[in-house]
């Protein structure tokens, strides 16, 4: 029998943390099951999901990675996915990829997350980057829609809700999006706002 725990931590970004983080999984005959690592100069955010023997507490895997990772000074979150967390069979979704640009204002993200909750869509990624020479912006957000949903209307919706502040806005299935972009959605930002 396993445990799976979640595991966040925060920090400064410095070289070693990755390595002290893996050798602390290592020595608790941890096991990874899904990374993702994100770096915001200065900072990083490290994410984790890994399964452990039975007797390792969330507090002894805590403790240890606390332990290992003291010398980079990053904050340690441990959470135990529950049975009520047990993933459920995922419903017929098909991706997609939004892409949002113009100039920068308040609430954009709060409108567009809304509209997406509304309609049932699940935001699997996300980057954004502001361009400070014209203070515009550009973001790129993958999307899960259900496959039942009507995506013509999603896309007028976000168009209607989009144009009406002056923002450009397309929503296309992801392999056409990548068909015409190669990299990453960070890329692919990036190269907006340069």
């Amino acid at each position: 029998m396993v445990k799976r725990y979640i595991i966040s931590l925060t920090g400064a970004n410095r070289v070693g943390i990755l390595a002290a983080v893996t050798t602390a999984l290592d020595e608790l005959r941890g096991n990874l099951f899904q990374a993702d690592i994100a770096v915001m100069p200065p900072f990083c955010s490290i994410l984790l999901s890994a399964e452990f023997p039975e007797s390792r507490s969330t507090e002894i895997v805590s403790d240890h990675l606390r332990d290992l990772c003291r010398p980079f000074a990053v904050e340690v979150r441990v959470s135990e996915i529950s049975s009520d967390d047990a993933i459920q069979p995922a419903p017929l979704v098909a991706p997609f990829i939004l892409t949002v640009s113009g100039s920068d204002q308040p609430g954009v993200l709060r409108m567009l997350s809304s509209k997406l909750s509304e309609s049932g869509i699940d935001i699997q990624n996300l980057y954004a980057e502001r361009c400070e020479r014209d203070r515009t912006f550009s973001m790129e957000l993958e999307l899960s829609v259900p496959a039942a949903l009507d995506i013509r209307y999603v896309r007028e919706q976000i168009h209607s809700h989009c144009t009406e502040v002056g923002l450009t806005v397309s929503l296309d299935p992801a392999a056409d999006f990548r068909a015409r972009h190669s990299g990453t959605l960070r890329d692919v930002v990036r190269a907006e706002t340069q």
